[in-house]
């Protein structure tokens, strides 16, 4: 049998195990939206009915494996694609699975770089950490340990036949789904796509991990250093760093390390990344970050790196200049720009919007009556409301959402923006960019000012 006959079957045999895991959680959702189906009314359903139906999808995605399991976790930072209450539940999702059988991995390894017994003096066959796409060895050579991540076997075409699949039905869930929510599912859809095929190129992931290290080698960070000619498309190896878990306050005061300066390299570190490179790591949570001997913070995995675009950058520039000339057109235009707000919006809506963001930040009390009336006259439009988030700063919200546990767990104190425009000013961008730092800060209260005022079931975005 062909190798295309064989991904055609398996992806029939995904298509029918998919189908019959995601038929009866589809029915209850139409079930919502029309009572019996076919005609009838919605019908109310709980917050708690709601966990429920969340709780159910977090099962389905486990058991569907990777790529499922990926797509749950994307979902799960994307407040504009979900009601809260499933990002919260979808945030709970671990990709944490059995090793792949050594033999199966031994395979992979001999293929890309030669015999591991051979290449290598030392081979732990028990992997140190391990997730559904990949997992990590340690290894020993000439005196030298190694960290070796290797791409699970076959993972590669279960994902492919799972993407086809996904693109066979996307068409049929638009079909229905509320009008202002296809947007977001379908842009979604496309950059889940591109996000888990990166995250199976180790070779990519390689040349990320070396462009970070090179960006930040003036910074008080370790970033484990590559060893190219033993890394391909399916196997990374990297020099071996030993650590103490960031979030170890502890062990770090044990041993002479202020958890407060730390946070501080931390900072500074992404402030970096962020903002003068446009490259980061975009996987901060505690299991991804060290601190070694000598107090500076270690980064491990880079599968998921983030990028800030120039168009990204230009239309957060666009949206400040237009926020500090109090311009709600321009600033939705700018929101259009960065692919974060849909191009048919009620503009009606979105100017009201703005508005009261804008008022916030001049220092008008936004009162609850006149959130609730505004919430009240676009009540169906604000649960749809077509605040879209591109890739690159879901990526960025995620990374500060992981980095706000981080350093909260290692000074309670610590304050992120002084601390930004104090590198701003150490790097000469001058007062137009600390002007700029000065405003998101402000766009950041207002807009959990103004959100602070919805009801329960409308907080997505907050």
């Amino acid at each position: 049998m062909s190798l295309r006959a064989r991904e055609r079957i398996y992806t029939v045999y995904r298509l029918v195990v998919i189908a019959v895991r995601f038929t009866p959680i589809a029915l209850v959702f139409l079930r919502d939206n029309k009572r019996f189906l076919l005609f009838g009314g919605e019908r109310d359903v709980s917050e708690e009915g709601h966990r429920r139906r969340a709780e159910k999808l977090l099962a389905t995605f486990l058991s569907l494996g990777p790529t499922f399991i990926k797509f749950g976790q994307v979902l799960s930072t994307r407040p504009d694609a979900l009601p809260e209450v499933y990002t919260e539940v979808l945030s709970q999702l671990q990709d944490d699975v059995p090793p792949a059988e050594w033999e199966d991995v031994r395979r992979v390894i001999a293929e890309d770089i030669g015999d591991p017994e051979r290449v290598f003096t030392r081979f732990e066959k028990e992997p140190i950490s391990g997730a559904s796409i990949g997992q990590v060895h340690v290894a020993e050579r000439g005196g030298e340990k190694y960290a070796v991540k290797v791409l699970r076997p076959g993972v590669r075409g279960r994902i492919e036949a799972d993407l086809r699949v996904i693109e066979a039905t996307l068409p049929l869930v638009l079909r229905f789904a509320d009008e202002g929510q296809r947007f977001t599912l379908s842009n979604v859809a496309d950059q889940f796509r591109e996000a888990i095929r990166e995250e199976t190129d180790y070779a990519r992931e390689a040349r990320s991990v070396m462009e970070i290290r090179e960006n930040l080698r003036d910074e008080p960070v370790v970033v484990p250093e590559v060893v190219e000619e033993l890394s391909t498309d399916r196997v990374i190896t990297m020099e071996y760093v030993k650590g103490t878990k960031i979030t170890d306050v502890q062990t770090l005061r044990a041993r002479g390390i202020n958890p407060t300066r730390v946070v501080r390299d931390l900072q500074r570190a992404y402030i970096q990344m962020v903002l003068e490179d446009g490259v980061f790591h975009a996987d901060p949570h505690p299991g991804n970050l060290a601190v070694d001997a000598k107090g500076r913070v270690i980064f491990y995995d880079f599968g998921i790196v983030g990028r800030i675009t120039d168009e990204t950058r230009n239309g957060i520039f666009d949206f400040y200049v237009a926020l500090s000339r109090h311009d709600v057109d321009n600033m939705i235009n700018a929101f259009m720009d960065m692919g974060a707000l849909d191009p048919d919006v009620d503009r009606k809506l979105a100017r009201r919007m703005f508005d009261m963001v804008l008022e916030s930040i001049r220092g008008k009390d936004i009162d609850e009556e006149r959130a609730q009336d505004l919430f009240d006259e676009f009540q169906d439009d604000m649960y749809d409301f077509p605040l879209r988030i591109p890739r690159d700063l879901a990526l960025m919200v995620r990374t500060s959402t992981l980095l706000d546990g981080v350093c909260y767990t290692l000074d309670e104190e610590f304050d992120f923006f002084p601390g930004v425009r104090e590198y701003v000013v150490s790097k000469r961008l001058g007062p137009t960019g600390e002007a700029v730092l000065g405003v998101a800060t402000a766009v950041d209260t207002a807009v959990r000012n103004v959100f602070s005022r919805l009801p329960v079931e409308y907080r997505k975005l907050d």
